[in-house]
């Protein structure tokens, strides 16, 4: 089967080359000597120039995210003199917009340019790293400031979340999306170790100015990037009228559209009791590991693990519910094993396994539902999604902030990785007896030129 490729008439493009190596017509193979077997994987998604672009600056991007966001959270320790609390609660303004604004994202996502309300949420993002790292160099950082810029990133963060992943979908066809997704959540873990690599001597140092002026070029090089992908611009219905209609009829189509709700659920459990647990991470590596040098490191297992864990989930085509509890279940206990251990290689271990679940459980539920939504309904859909994965993390790292403080790190742990246990256990059970889910007929695909 012979695959026609929008681009064979171009010849070889270098450009093309640097970002697809494996890209035949890229390398200037004819597009007549590309076969679809040949493109299979976890990677077939690269083959597409939109998303190669879209890859590219999400890794930028990200790479830039971790420098600072663990320069931000080491800073607070360092003003706070490693208040579980007060760094719980940076973590609740991070992320409380995601929760309140994501609906309304959602609906933005699919009335207006995706590609432009990425490209601007990019530049609030340059915006607040400028602030950051005047503040920092100035000395004139304070917890409270900290607290104000960390909201405002929140609010783009919030807002570029189901435009990215509605603009995802647009760079590839139906049965490329497994590859898309699981490759970009790839190229969030591989930044996942790339970024505190690159920030483990700037934290150690106290360089936080130059963390956050790095997120700032990172992030004006994904919108210059994000500028050149050629898709097809979403056209949205019409006949839909109010912002809140909007609201409640994305909603009304996650409900339809099974088994929608039940992967929100497991998205929102996964969050709550268990993404949240990074809070502690700063506190885990002072008390129980007694070094807080270690912070950084366990940062950059989970990331490890969850680079694995997304790549072995793009070769999933028909994910289920069934197999994100399972890996929910071992989720858990191997928050268990990380709650009780103070030996730092099996806590690194621990962390390999939870970031791997982690990500093969995000990765093949933000699938499944992208899978059986309608494109009109595409942006709204995946606000929901949003609203469950980085919209409850505030909350659930406040609480356990604050928790942690009278009964303790492990014994916080421990209660979050039993709760992810029973929830999984349950789900699992409760899918043995749901059809398997209807894949939306309908799709948008990109423009390749």
């Amino acid at each position: 089967m012979t695959r026609i490729h929008p681009e064979e008439s171009l010849g070889a493009n270098p450009g093309d080359a640097a970002l697809n190596p494996a890209d035949s017509v890229a390398m200037g193979v004819p597009a007549a000597e590309v076969r679809v077997e040949e493109r299979t994987g976890s990677f077939r998604a690269l083959s597409h120039k939109p998303f190669r672009l879209l890859f590219t600056a999400f890794i930028i991007n990200q790479t830039g995210f971790w420098i600072s966001h663990l320069s931000l959270q080491a800073q607070m320790t360092q003003l706070t003199n490693n208040d579980t609390r007060l760094i719980g609660l940076l973590f609740f303004f991070l992320f409380l917009p995601a929760f309140v604004f994501a609906p309304l994202a959602g609906v933005a996502a699919d009335r207006f340019d995706r590609k432009i309300i990425v490209i601007s949420c990019y530049t609030l993002i340059a915006v607040c790293c400028g602030v950051l790292s005047t503040l920092t160099a100035t000395g004139a950082m304070t917890p409270n400031r900290m607290l104000v810029v960390a909201f405002c990133m929140g609010l783009s963060f919030a807002f570029s979340g189901p435009a990215s992943f509605a603009i995802a979908a647009n760079t590839v066809p139906q049965e490329d999306l497994p590859s898309a997704v699981s490759l970009q959540s790839a190229a969030n873990n591989l930044t996942r170790v790339l970024g505190p690599f690159i920030a483990t001597p700037l934290v150690a140092t106290g360089r936080f100015d130059i963390s956050f002026a790095s997120y700032l070029v990172a992030a004006l090089i994904a919108a210059s990037l994000t500028l050149l992908m050629k898709i097809e611009r979403f056209v949205p219905r019409d006949d839909e009228t109010g912002i809140w209609n909007r609201v409640y009829n994305g909603f009304t189509h996650a409900q339809e559209r099974h088994p929608a709700v039940p992967a929100l659920s497991l998205v929102a459990t996964l969050s709550f009791f268990g993404v949240s647990h990074t809070v502690l991470f700063s506190a885990y590596a002072t008390d129980i590991l007694n070094d807080g040098r270690y912070f950084t490191w366990l940062v950059c297992a989970t990331g490890a693990g969850a680079v694995a864990g997304a790549l072995r989930s793009g070769r999933d085509k028909n994910p289920g519910i069934s197999t994100a509890a399972g890996q929910l279940i071992v989720y858990g206990c191997a928050l268990v094993v990380f709650a009780l251990t103070d030996v730092l290689v099996i806590a690194l271990l621990a962390q390999i396994v939870i970031g791997y679940c982690y990500f093969a459980v995000m990765t093949s539920l933000q699938t499944l539902i992208q899978q059986v939504v309608d494109e009109s309904m595409r942006g709204r859909v995946m606000s929901l999604f949003q609203v469950c994965w980085a919209g409850l993390v505030p909350f659930g790292s406040l609480t356990m902030g604050y928790i942690a403080k009278p009964i303790g790190t492990s014994m916080t742990l421990l209660a979050a990785a039993l709760v992810c246990v029973g929830y999984g256990t349950t789900m699992l059970l409760l899918s043995r007896r749901w059809p398997r889910p209807t894949i939306a007929t309908s799709w948008r695909k990109s423009t390749e030129t």
